[in-house]
């Protein structure tokens, strides 16, 4: 039996096209929170950055930052930053190959600086970029995040420089970067923990090379159908794309919905 689900947010949840939630995606959560379903938002966003999303319907908990800052209400149940020496390394990496980050704390965001490249996220995500500040911050607060605007082309000029860092792609523009050892998988675990409901009890939804650990942690993973081949492998069920109500088609399959 069912008793806990996780969404991924961009690609899932959310359009890439519309920027929104379907009112058939939006029904079948009530539905699901009727049947007292608890439901989980799993994302690599800030806490800053969904909000919208939240205003549409009140989840459980979330899992922020690909895993590594987790709460339910006012609690956080899991908060890793990344190791200070890795932070070190990354802050001198941006000054000397001069390429744009969006660095994550708990609370805060910061842009390093500002190029073209950054559009991705106001134009294709509808999140506006974090205020520009000096990343030498980061050497001062915890940081949980790294988002490097890097192709996949040009990934090799963060990668493969330090064992404590684990990179994860879901956008060709840009990759998140988190501590080794961090993923959604780890913040199902604190969520489940917290709400005491079994790993076997529970089913994610995601498209993107960060929700492959979530997707295979969970009793059924679920890929959409506008995943790559990576991820649609790596589920239990492929269904269809988030401009097709994949998410809907999903719960269906599986008679899920009243």
């Amino acid at each position: 039996m069912t008793k806990a689900i996780f969404f991924d947010i961009d690609g899932t949840l959310l359009s890439f096209e519309t920027h929104a939630m379907s009112s058939a995606t939006l029904d079948a959560l009530h539905q699901l929170r009727s049947k007292g379903i608890k439901l989980f938002l799993s994302t690599g966003r800030h806490r800053s950055m969904i909000q919208s999303v939240l205003d549409l319907f009140p989840f459980d908990g979330c899992i922020t930052l690909n895993g590594q800052y987790c709460f339910c209400k006012d609690q956080i149940l899991r908060s890793v930053p990344m190791n200070r020496d890795d932070v070190t390394y990354l802050v001198e990496l941006t000054r000397k190959n001069a390429f744009p980050c969006i660095f994550l704390e708990a609370e805060a965001s910061y842009i390093n600086c500002i190029t073209p490249e950054m559009d991705v996220f106001p134009q294709q995500l509808s999140i506006p970029l974090p205020p520009l500040a000096d990343p030498q911050r980061a050497l001062e607060h915890p940081l949980y995040q790294v988002v490097a605007f890097l192709t996949k082309e040009k990934e090799h000029i963060l990668t493969g420089h330090t064992k404590h860092l684990n990179p994860m792609r879901w956008h060709p523009d840009f990759i998140d970067v988190v501590a080794q050892g961090g993923g959604k998988d780890r913040g199902m675990d604190a969520i489940l923990a917290h709400f005491k409901i079994p790993l076997e009890n529970t089913m994610a939804f995601g498209d993107g090379e960060n929700d492959l650990s979530m997707l295979r942690h969970a009793a059924v993973g679920v890929a959409m159908g506008n995943a790559n081949p990576t991820v649609k492998a790596a589920a239990d069920y492929v269904t269809a794309s988030v401009d097709e109500d994949g998410v809907v088609r999903a719960l269906e399959h599986f008679n899920l919905l009243l």
